[in-house]
């Protein structure tokens, strides 16, 4: 891990907001090692939370190497028994995806209207199934640290940078990276010269009342489950406890940090999950590849 003193988005001062724990099968399945305990950190400039230290490259690949596999699914329901086979199908099912495209099709409508969209790159995109009917006839191709196999009608690559492609997509990735800024950089390698990128991350609220009841809902279920974790998990930090998602977006910190890495930002939004009123959404940006 890397401890930083300066944001990981614009570099702007931080100041301690947490004291936090790492999930007991996140530091298994990196480390093989019992949960300890990071701080969460808040930037005063541009409003972006993360945990410190960060997780280096290493960290990542063994995190999601074999993402969503048989594997995957056996540790960590081992540690957490919510986490069954039928919800791990759930969120690459055909309608998890529907959902998602139905969200991106008006964004895409609105804003990419008159462009040639001839190839398009999802990179992180897990088997591609997201770009699925939004953009035509266009070429789809698609770039995954798992190793997943592509969807019918996508190309998985190994090598991003060739791909020069019209539209990249950026979904649901870098809620996950310790160095946010150095993907975004990669991306933009992977576009030519005006070449488009879109990012979107969840808009959640780290300390919202509905993630703490949650998260304590959480907690209870793997203390009575699972009672070998119980002295792990029963302590405060435990609440605001480091998953899967070490960072947290907000709209001002995606574009920060799109403008930060070089590219230059033409839309912006936010929309909710659910139909109702929530304190957790997704925050997006456009931006175009500056020459």
């Amino acid at each position: 891990m890397i401890e930083i003193t300066s944001c990981a988005v614009c570099d702007g001062p931080i100041r301690h907001v947490k004291r936090a724990l790492v999930a007991p099968f996140l530091a298994k399945r990196i480390w093989n090692r019992k949960p300890f305990s990071l701080d969460l950190v808040r930037c005063q400039a541009c409003g972006f939370m993360f945990y410190n230290p960060r997780l280096d490259n290493a960290e990542l690949q063994r995190a999601y190497s074999g993402y969503r596999s048989n594997e995957y699914l056996k540790m960590r329901n081992k540690f957490e028994p919510w986490y069954t086979e039928k919800f791990n199908a759930d969120l690459a099912s055909d309608s998890h995806y529907e959902s998602r495209r139905a969200k991106l099709a008006p964004i895409f409508k609105q804003n990419l209207d008159g462009r040639k969209i001839r190839r398009v790159l999802d990179y992180g995109g897990d088997h591609g199934d997201l770009m699925l009917g939004l953009f035509g006839d266009a070429e789809l191709l698609v770039y995954d640290i798992s190793g997943a196999t592509p969807a019918p009608g996508v190309t998985a690559t190994t090598n991003p940078a060739a791909c020069q492609a019209d539209l990249i997509i950026n979904s649901n990735v870098l809620e996950h990276v310790g160095s946010p800024r150095a993907l975004v950089s990669e991306i933009l390698q992977a576009a030519p010269s005006g070449g488009l990128i879109f990012l979107e991350v969840p808009c959640e609220a780290a300390l919202g009342a509905k993630r703490i009841i949650r998260r304590m809902a959480q907690i209870a279920f793997m203390a009575v489950a699972r009672p070998s974790l119980a002295s792990h998990v029963i302590r405060p930090a435990t609440l605001y406890m480091m998953h899967e998602h070490v960072n947290y977006f907000t709209e001002q910190s995606l574009t920060t940090l799109m403008t930060k890495s070089g590219g230059k930002v033409i839309a912006s939004g936010y929309y909710p999950l659910a139909a109702r009123a929530s304190d957790e959404g997704v925050v997006w940006c456009l931006a175009e590849k500056q020459a």
